[in-house]
């Protein structure tokens, strides 16, 4: 009895362990194999290729799914079959917002094409678009890419005449027909093959860009059935995957298994234009962009075939990971019976179930993060350098191929960096968000803008831009950037402005790089006219950056051979008529082009860079010459020497080992007047008022050169350490020309007095104009009246017949 009872409950035990063995495949063949249909959107062909390999690689017999791979004829509606339920999925076009706004309910799972292949094709003889009204054009349902793309090109489709399509491409041979609508991945391969001369027109050459296919559903298969919807998505995309690496594979497939009528040749020329306009280097499969989505609807929307109140929202699929409690009731239900042993592996398969939903909804948000890392800047949110570059790359191979003609805008966020320096980076880069907020708002919505780094962004214009159309946009851009930016906590207003450069494509070059170097060439052109400007670029333009290119080549070279040498002004105390001050200046002698003016060359130092060592070179020549002089004879004499804002960049680290260059050569900190600009202070106003408190400490007067002509803020005269102002030469010029001249300076003199600065004049050319300076108390003058800048040689002799023994 005792072994009967343990024979049962072995039996018994063995049973239970079948059981439980057996119940997790049992759980899995009730939900596999569930049976969906996919309608396409024409017969088989490569461009549904990622779903034939995902149903003969068996992803989808994995996910639990049997596939019905249904082709289309020219009566199939495919929205109307997904939104009945008689296809639970299917591929359409960018279309699918007209029909949702129709009433239909569906919803976007993944876009596939990047880009639609629609175009038109014309007879051969046909060049451009202005008389396609007298043309015959042969339609296709669902063209409104194409038709938007007429409406841009100005042209009214009231006034022309369409005709059905017969889908035969032989037909536009036909005297009936002179332009067709077309799939630039199907009736071009049939025209060359039977070398039929033809021309294409493609909307993208118009800036208008739309989706091609994309995979799609009902709100009912999401509701009803969320994880069959992300197990056909993951198993979808997978197929895809391999398609596209394994084109020949799939073809073959293709042409045994999928009932069809093309042949090998076509289908692999099928396969490389698909592979354009998927795009998988450079955007994930399957990846939803809403904002080109957005761009899409408000298209629809100008042609009047979406409502005004349509919303993007709904139409496009967010994942979602509900738990499916379907099969918990399932194994509770059957397990009810048996022992607790049971209940545990319920709970495993629950949780295993959940975990593998958590798994694939990480997995679909990190592709889409990684998408987001590899193309849109994470600050702005706009597309990064890498995504304009290959958007400029095709735009230029359409040039190219179609001679058609596009617009980069190159813009560059004037004097950004004193944002970043006085407020920090964090509300520079607050700046930069805003800055891309209201570019966005102002663009027309064919306008293309990118984030490319820094303070710098690219627009792409591509709808064959005129003159007059750049013009009016480059205006709205730096009118959008007059309003004052608000930053820091105190909210305080920091004003910008942009530098632009333009450049054509098809016109100006049709490669990428030489439209970037033409764009930044015209934006340098607008920074150098002052700022907050546009400019077109030319080939005078080019021609005049290659000089300089030139130029700054030999001057790096003179630099470095010592070509360069310093001169000297006399200052003359008005009053006494004897020299007090020297002001060196520097001069190159250019071994070709002889005496080069420093307007052109300091410029050029600035930008550069090699302003710290020219800057260093003249306060060091200059100082030893004052040694001598100090000295010889001249022991007041003092040496003014000018400054350039890039040298008190850093907190002035480039200025600083000046004050052990005095100690050398033995020359107090009070025989030497640094000159600073007014623009200095405005560019730089913390860096230059620290600098001046140091310059104060070492005993160092200040100097503020060509006053009058920058802001002229007396503020700065009040609040900064400036011993001196040098009233610019523009002033004395007009001094002998009326009464309105010499008030102004008299006005200038009294004011500095009364600040307890001292004056001095420049360019003083006449007796006059010296007199009348001295009547008002001018302190000091310099100009040609008592000395052009000398060398220091005949410095010398000068300083000895002022003062003779």
């Amino acid at each position: 009895m005792e072994r009967k009872a343990a024979i049962f409950g072995g039996s018994l035990l063995r049973s239970i362990l079948a059981f439980l063995l057996f119940v997790p495949f049992f759980v899995g063949q009730v939900y596999a194999n569930e049976s969906i249909r996919l309608q396409l959107k024409w017969q088989h062909a490569f461009q549904f290729a990622g779903y034939y390999a995902a149903k003969e690689l068996g992803y989808y017999d994995e996910a639990g799914l049997n596939v019905e791979i249904v082709p289309a004829n020219t009566q199939t509606d495919v929205y109307d079959e997904v939104a009945s339920g008689r296809a639970q999925y299917g591929v359409g076009n960018s279309g699918i917002l007209i029909r949702r706004d129709q009433g239909l309910p569906l919803v976007v799972l993944n876009v596939v094409f990047q880009h639609s292949p629609a175009v038109f094709i014309a007879k051969n003889n046909i060049i451009t678009l202005h008389d396609w009204h007298t043309k015959n054009i042969m339609l296709e349902k669902s063209s409104d890419e194409l038709l938007l793309y007429l409406e841009r090109s100005s042209l009214s489709t009231a006034d022309m005449t369409f005709i059905p399509h017969s889908f035969e491409p032989t037909d536009i041979l036909s005297e009936n027909v002179d332009i067709m609508s077309a799939y630039v991945t199907n009736e071009p391969f049939f025209l060359a093959q039977q070398n039929i001369p033809f021309k294409i027109f493609s909307p993208r050459s118009m800036g208008i860009d739309f989706f091609g296919d994309n995979l799609f559903t009902s709100e009912a298969e999401i509701k009803n059935h969320p994880e069959r919807v992300a197990a056909f998505q993951d198993a979808s995309m997978r197929g895809w995957q391999y398609a596209l690496d394994n084109q020949e594979t799939v073809i073959s497939w293709i042409l045994s298994r999928y009932k069809n009528t093309y042949s090998r040749d076509f289908l692999l020329y099928e396969a490389s234009e698909t592979y354009n306009l998927v795009e998988p280097k450079l955007v994930e499969l399957g990846y939803i962009n809403e904002s080109r989505w957005y761009g899409i609807a408000k298209s629809y929307q100008a042609l009047g075939k979406l409502s005004a109140e349509f919303s993007i929202k709904n139409a496009l699929y967010t994942p979602t990971a509900p738990q499916d409690w379907r099969k918990v009731i399932l194994v509770v239900g059957i397990s009810s019976s048996i022992i607790l042993a049971l209940g545990v592996l319920v709970v495993f398969v629950v949780r295993t179930n959940n975990k593998l939903d958590h798994a694939l909804k990480d997995s679909q948000k990190a592709r889409t993060e990684a998408h987001k890392q590899a193309n849109l800047d994470p600050l702005t949110e706009l597309p990064n350098r890498r995504f304009f570059q290959s958007r400029l790359q095709e735009l230029c191979r359409f040039a190219s191929q179609e001679g058609s003609c596009f617009a980069l805008f190159y813009l560059d966020l004037d004097h950004f960096k004193e944002i970043n320096d006085i407020h920090g980076h964090q509300e520079g880069d607050r700046v930069l968000k805003e800055v891309s907020g209201r570019l966005l708002r102002i663009l027309p919505l064919e306008c293309e803008l990118a984030r490319i780094g820094g303070d710098e962004f690219t627009i792409l214009l591509p709808n064959s831009p005129t003159v007059p159309n750049l013009e009016k946009i480059a205006e709205k851009i730096l009118a959008s950037l007059h309003a004052p930016f608000k930053v820091g906590a105190g909210m305080d207003l920091a004003y910008l402005s942009a530098s632009i450069g333009i450049t054509l494509g098809s016109r100006d070059a049709t490669d990428p790089s030489s439209l970037l170097q033409f764009a930044d060439e015209a934006m340098y052109s607008a920074k150098k006219q002052g700022r907050s400007r546009w400019c077109l670029f030319s080939k005078s333009l080019h021609q005049e950056m290659l000089d300089r290119q030139k130029l700054l080549k030999d001057l790096r070279l003179a630099v470095k051979n010592q070509e360069l040498f310093v001169v000297y002004q006399p200052i003359l105390d008005l009053q006494t008529q004897t020299v007090c001050k020297f002001e060196a200046l520097v001069r190159w002698q250019h071994k070709e082009r002889g005496l080069i003016a420093p307007d052109t060359f300091i410029p050029l130092a600035e930008e550069s860079g090699l302003i710290i060592q020219i800057g260093d070179f003249v306060f060091k020549e200059s100082i030893k010459q004052l040694s001598v002089w100090r000295e010889t004879r001249h022991p007041d004499l003092i040496m003014s020497i000018n400054t350039s804002p890039f040298q008190y960049d850093e907190a002035g680290k480039h200025l600083n080992h000046w004050y052990s260059y005095l100690e050398e050569m033995q020359v107090p900190g009070q025989a030497v007047l640094l000159e600073i600009t007014e623009n200095m202070l405005i560019r730089n106003t913390q860096n230059v008022s620290r600098q001046l408190l140091s310059f104060r400490d070492h005993g160092i007067n200040v100097a503020l050169d060509d006053f009058g002509t920058g802001y002229s803020s007396l503020a700065y005269l009040n609040e900064l350490d400036i011993d001196i102002i040098k009233i610019d030469k523009s002033f004395i010029r007009d001094l002998d020309k009326g009464a309105a001249s010499q008030a102004l300076c008299e006005a200038i003199i009294s004011m500095a007095h009364k600040l307890n600065l001292k004056v001095v004049a420049e360019g003083i050319e006449t007796q006059e104009q010296a007199s009348v300076l001295s009547a008002y108390r001018c302190d000091f003058g310099q100009g040609y009246l008592f000395a052009k800048p000398l060398s220091a040689y005949d410095a010398t002799l000068f300083l000895r017949n002022s003062f003779p023994q």
